[in-house]
């Protein structure tokens, strides 16, 4: 599918793009944003137009939406972006927490005017680009005045939403090992332990990217995308939201170093208490020899 969105008569209207020409009919007059998800054939070459004539982008982007990729993964597609021709590729990414870090990437290609948007296939149509027309619409229905400019930047807050909602299903994690901590959960606590503090690592660095990536677009280091004063606050919210979570991830790890002392003290109290266990044996198996070797003594007598 290939919907192009634009403002009519107050309203946010999609359209379903069944050629080029009609899509650049449109585009040469006002702003669109072109949003892409399981083309055939057909879309396929109208996106290949669109991109520039190069059939090896198109496969490229496809391949990515191919499904998730683990957060460990080399191939793991970070925050980016690449001039091609006369536009500029830009990849973002969208985190999920089940049982593992996944990460799905989202595409966007400032085009002059247009903006185009490919990714999260494996949810079907993307669920941040269906919040981010949520909010978009709710936005023009208020009279908010519609750009390019405003697409992108609440296409990346929604981005940092989706990312920190992460946080709280590893807060949930968390509560979990503590209390199996307290019935002194034993080896698989530790790697339970250990495994959910090399995610939060690597969601950290992933994060870090984020903000950084967020922090070029709002000073315009990034190539063809200039925010406008209206757009600016949107993604310098976003740069907010994504510290809050840094500085709880920093806190979730000393939590977890805390798991991790509170289970050395049961081992150590565990060890405490066979020794003591021990003791009481070998008193008991000393007292008996004595009596034993008195009883001999006195049977001698």
């Amino acid at each position: 599918m290939i919907w192009m969105y634009t403002v009519k008569e107050e309203e946010l209207a999609a359209t379903d793009v069944t050629s080029l020409t009609q899509l650049m009919d449109v585009a040469d007059n006002q702003w669109v944003w072109v949003d892409i998800f399981d083309i055939n054939e057909k879309e396929r070459k109208i996106i290949t137009e669109l991109l520039g004539n190069e059939p090896e982008i198109v496969e490229k982007i496809k391949k990515m939406m191919e499904g998730p990729v683990n957060i460990y993964n080399k191939s793991c597609m970070l925050c980016n972006h690449e001039m091609i021709q006369e536009y500029v590729s830009v990849t973002m990414p969208s985190i999920t927490f089940d049982e593992e870090l996944l990460v799905y990437p989202i595409v966007l290609a400032k085009k002059k005017k247009m903006i185009i948007t490919w990714g999260e296939e494996a949810h079907g149509h993307s669920p941040i680009i269906k919040t981010t027309l949520g909010r978009l619409r709710e936005g023009v229905e208020a009279g908010q005045d519609l750009n390019s400019s405003l697409v992108i930047s609440v296409l990346f807050h929604e981005i940092a939403i989706k990312n920190s909602n992460v946080l709280l299903c590893i807060r949930e994690k968390i509560d979990q090992l503590e209390e199996q901590a307290l019935e002194n959960g034993g080896k698989n606590l530790i790697r339970s332990v250990f495994s959910l503090k090399k995610m939060i690592s690597s969601l950290y660095r992933l994060m870090i990217k984020e903000k950084d990536f967020m922090f070029d677009v709002d000073k315009s280091v990034i190539p063809k995308i200039k925010l406008d004063k209206k757009s600016k606050p949107i993604v310098n919210e976003a740069i907010e939201l994504i510290d809050r979570e840094l500085d709880f991830m920093d806190s979730y790890t000393r939590t977890l170093d805390s798991i991790l002392t509170l289970q050395d003290l049961a081992s150590i109290h565990k060890v405490e208490s066979s020794i003591n266990y021990l003791t009481v044996v070998l008193v008991i198996g000393t007292a008996i020899l004595v009596l034993l070797e008195l009883a001999v003594v006195l049977e001698i007598l």
